[in-house]
């Protein structure tokens, strides 16, 4: 049986609610919602609450689905608590992402009660996940195969999302909407196996507690509390190391040292690249087994360049002595190599080879100038061959003008995309410009008539390493 004494003591263990809260609470006509619903209006006052109520109508159902929001208009209207309705065809979402219903149904609803909550400046979304939705995920995940932060399944408060009833059972939920003559709707599509949750439901739960446990539900929540204090340590422990190696370049760039990563456990390793994930997109749990071991191979050959395309728009990166996370389309790239005279230089960056080689007047002739080689007076040539990205306040003499243009400006003016402009490689005379490679030579170091040697530098792609 359900007391609210329970929920309260819920409530005060994880610190759900403080006083003056304003809550949106997640409303989709079922017992769980409903009985969410009347519990926190009994805790209104207590809590000195403004509450609020979200129901989306993912329009699966059709007119069952249209029943069930009027249901909710109406219950809120006699409770007399504002409510908001939405209506999306999730359907077509999930196909045009390629997401499952389930996954389509969740990112829609989270965005809706997002959407109410910065609508009414609320602080907290309230949802009703039980008792049993806790040891389901649990043996869900287990299935699908996770570790110890995917074991601790649902949280109490994950964020702004708080979840009052997580410790009441289901049957004790509908024994309470019964005693209160709440009627709440049901979904039929819960009472089939149609969805892979509902079969772990309806069907594996049922045989594991005939056959193996008759206690499985508490057997497998004991399970996810364990798992989650021994995450929770390990969680800020990582968090520690995180603040003190990794180095957050602007919001889009999060950059760790290789040799501080090395010389941490599997554990950490892992969590810190989850921390990096947090602090650029807001969540943590992003990237699957799969990506998370390209990446650790990633950190462990340490060729620089190398990069992995991963979810929400994230790229992870090899920049010299760092492991860069960033979701900028335009990445920051640091190079710089000494270009000797008949020799090959390797530009990892580029996945590109540059040459340098001295040829005379009847040599020079022979050769076809391209767009991947360029001929110069080597005479006017002072320093060290260098190939290098841009530098801040560069400047050089575009081939044709008289005066110098900024290179920032050049790159306006060219309509060079902005994700390419820190990747150009420039060849340089010491500090000056000679050639914005794929674009323009300097016109101080072209060849004239007097010139009477002359430098040839090109390069070609590896398309194997092209990035």
């Amino acid at each position: 049986m359900l007391n609210i004494e329970k929920v309260i003591r819920t409530i005060e263990e994880n610190s759900l609610l403080t006083k003056g809260d304003k809550v949106v609470i997640a409303v989709s006509g079922g017992p769980d919602s409903v009985c969410l619903l009347h519990i926190l209006l009994a805790l209104k006052k207590r809590y000195e609450l403004q509450l609020y109520v979200a129901h989306l109508n993912h329009n699966f159902r059709g007119l069952e689905a249209q029943k069930d929001a009027q249901y909710v208009a109406n219950l809120c209207e006699e409770l007399e608590v504002m409510c908001f309705v939405k209506s999306e065809n999730v359907a077509v979402y999930a196909k045009e992402n390629d997401l499952s219903d389930e996954e389509a149904g969740r990112i829609k609803r989270y965005e809706f009660f997002n959407e109410v909550k910065k609508k009414t400046n609320a602080n907290k979304i309230a949802v009703g996940h039980n008792f049993n939705d806790q040891a389901e995920t649990v043996l869900m995940r287990l299935l699908r195969g996770a570790g110890m932060q995917g074991l601790s399944a649902i949280h109490y408060k994950r964020g702004d999302v708080i979840r009052p009833l997580l410790d009441v059972k289901r049957e004790d939920i509908e024994t309470y909407c019964d005693e209160n003559s709440l009627m709440p709707k049901t979904d039929i599509t819960n009472l089939k196996p149609v969805y892979h949750r509902n079969k772990i439901r309806l069907e594996l739960i049922p045989y594991l507690k005939e056959n193996y446990n008759p206690n499985l539900l508490e057997s497998l929540v004991r399970t996810s509390k364990i798992l989650k204090a021994d995450s929770d340590y390990l969680d800020s422990q990582a968090y520690d190391i995180f603040k003190l190696i990794s180095t957050l370049d602007s919001n889009e760039k999060i950059s760790i040292p290789i040799s501080s990563i090395e010389i941490l456990h599997m554990a950490m390793k892992t969590r810190l690249f989850r921390l990096a994930t947090e602090k650029l997109v807001g969540k943590r749990e992003v990237f699957s087994y799969t990506q998370m071991q390209s990446i650790l191979a990633l950190v462990s050959k340490k060729i620089t360049g190398k990069r992995l395309q991963l979810p929400m728009g994230i790229t992870a990166l090899i920049n010299y002595d760092k492991l860069i996370f960033t979701t900028s389309s335009e990445i920051d790239y640091d190079y710089s190599y000494k270009l000797e005279v008949d020799e090959f230089v390797k530009v990892n960056e580029l996945g590109a080879t540059f040459t340098a080689k001295i040829l005379n007047m009847a040599e020079m002739k022979k050769i076809n100038v391209a767009n991947n080689k360029k001929m110069f007076d080597f005479d006017k040539v002072k320093k060290d061959l260098i190939i290098r990205n841009r530098n801040v306040g560069d400047v050089f003499r575009p081939l044709g003008m008289k005066g110098k243009k900024k290179l920032k400006d050049f790159f306006i003016d060219n309509k060079v995309e902005r994700s390419e402009r820190s990747k150009t490689a420039l060849i340089c005379d010491g500090g000056k410009i000679m050639w914005v490679v794929g674009h323009r030579i300097s016109d101080y170091y072209k060849v004239t008539k007097q010139t009477t040697t002359f430098l040839l530098i090109e390069y070609h792609e590896d398309n194997k390493n092209v990035l």
